[in-house]
């Protein structure tokens, strides 16, 4: 996959266009959903990029993450990463079927029997789609992140006058339950900006990692950040009343500022979005079983490749199956249980960022953060700031209440399910420190021709 693919495949990834930070507007208020996304993408956003780059660069192999994990923490850290990854991967991919079938029915009068099976039909399509290797996923996303930009580019057109006479909603900043308030909102925001760091897992397959994948960064995190705030600020301009805003609400906006034809080609373009970022989702989401497969922790017939494209066959369809059973789930519960699991998987890569910064002093031609150490501290501690403060929520009264110590206690049982995996599979039989140095000397030799 080259630059140009990753660009678009890592926007599909982390965003998609503006859809889904609606509800975050309900539960904090335009206010502050406004301020959180100038905030997150410097807080959350840019410093997990950078931390995927530098160690992208280090160790470009397939597993990504997993791999910067065990090499600098050990093998059960490795596994925990992986866990959490797998259990916010296995809620979170099951929004964007629910968000598909949603967004077609603001088009068309679907029943929720209708909208179930073209929910389970966005999980199989995307699954055949995955099945036919990775180019074909990188040039369909391409085509796909255009089709996306379209609605919202023209949505901000026709709003200008509404950017340039902006006048923010009269709810005020601060609510009675501000920090339950703060935490939901983050909560949706994080959902929305994160996940820089997941195509690491696919390094194996991008053409030259080392120099792309920070290429691409940079061209795709400022796309993220406009992409959410100038239709948000469009939208919530002389709002009056923000409390019926939920998914979908884009589409009623582009009703009312352009008529049937831009609020219908919104709703569509959320349709498209699901699919797309779904689809590109499935490429990193279905090497995660593969990789366990690979270290003894999984069936190894799990770690099978499809002779014909190289795909992981066995592991795509197992995704398929499990996010199947994972469709009938709310949106706001998954997201509450996505961002829990992700933030758990990001503080142990920012760990391993220390920590092999120390083991691995020698990056030469190589991709580094800047700054020295105050650099570095910077990087890996601003997202784990902006993480504890959705721990409001365990202090709400809402239903946000329940899900973040539901989420608490399924990241729990990372230990026993590891003692488990392990004696029935026997666990990661290579080192992962012995991959770093033979992938730079592998480097170093193809620099030297």
């Amino acid at each position: 996959m080259g630059v140009l693919s990753l660009v678009c495949v890592m926007y599909l990834v982390v965003s998609g266009g503006a859809y889904g930070i609606e509800d975050a507007v309900k539960l904090a208020g335009p206010r502050l959903t406004m301020l959180l996304c100038v905030v997150v993408p410097i807080t959350l956003s840019l410093p997990t990029a950078l931390m995927a780059a530098e160690l992208t660069a280090l160790m470009p192999v397939e597993g990504g993450f997993y791999y910067w994990v065990k090499a600098a923490l050990g093998p059960f850290a490795g596994f925990a990463e992986i866990y959490l990854t797998v259990l916010y991967t296995a809620v979170d991919m099951a929004i964007y079927p629910v968000l598909f079938s949603g967004y077609l029915s603001f088009l068309f009068p679907i029943g929720h029997v209708t909208q179930f099976v073209l929910a389970i039909s966005l999980i199989w399509i995307s699954g055949a789609m995955n099945l036919a290797g990775i180019r074909p996923v990188g040039f369909s996303s391409i085509a796909l992140t255009v089709v996306l930009l379209a609605p919202f580019a023209i949505f901000a057109v026709v709003g200008i006058p509404r950017l340039v006479h902006f006048a923010m909603p009269p709810q005020p900043l601060l609510s009675p339950n501000f920090m339950g308030a703060l935490g939901a909102g983050l909560t949706v925001v994080i959902w929305n900006f994160g996940g820089w760091e997941n195509l690491s897992v696919v390094a194996g397959e991008v053409e030259d990692p080392r120099r792309n994948y920070v290429r691409a960064v940079a061209v795709a995190l400022p796309m993220v950040a406009a992409g959410y705030i100038i239709p948000l600020a469009v939208a919530v301009s002389r709002a009056t009343n923000t409390s019926e805003w939920s998914v979908g609400w884009f589409a009623h906006e582009g009703y009312a500022m352009g008529g049937p034809i831009l609020g219908g080609w919104l709703a569509l373009g959320g349709g498209i979005m699901a699919l797309a970022v779904f689809q590109a989702a499935m490429l990193w989401v279905s090497r995660m079983p593969y990789v366990l497969a690979r270290e003894g922790y999984f069936p190894p017939a799990v770690g099978d490749l499809w002779s014909t494209t190289g795909a992981p066959w066995k592991a795509i369809l197992l995704c398929c199956f499990a996010f199947t059973l994972m469709v009938p789930l709310g949106f706001v519960t998954l997201v509450v249980l996505d961002v829990f699991f992700y933030m758990a998987a990001l503080a142990l890569e920012m760990a391993a960022l220390v920590r092999l910064r120390r083991l691995f002093p020698n990056r030469q031609g190589l991709f580094v953060i800047g700054g020295g150490k105050l650099g570095l501290a910077a990087v890996a501690i601003s997202p784990l700031l902006t993480w504890a403060a959705t721990f409001g929520l365990a202090l709400s009264q809402g239903d946000g209440h329940l899900d973040f110590l539901i989420a608490i206690a399924l990241g729990a049982t990372v230990w026993p399910v590891y003692i488990l995996a392990t004696r029935l599979y026997g666990g990661p039989r290579e080192s992962s420190s012995e991959i770093i140095e033979d992938d730079q000397a592998a480097a170093l030799s193809v620099s030297a021709d």
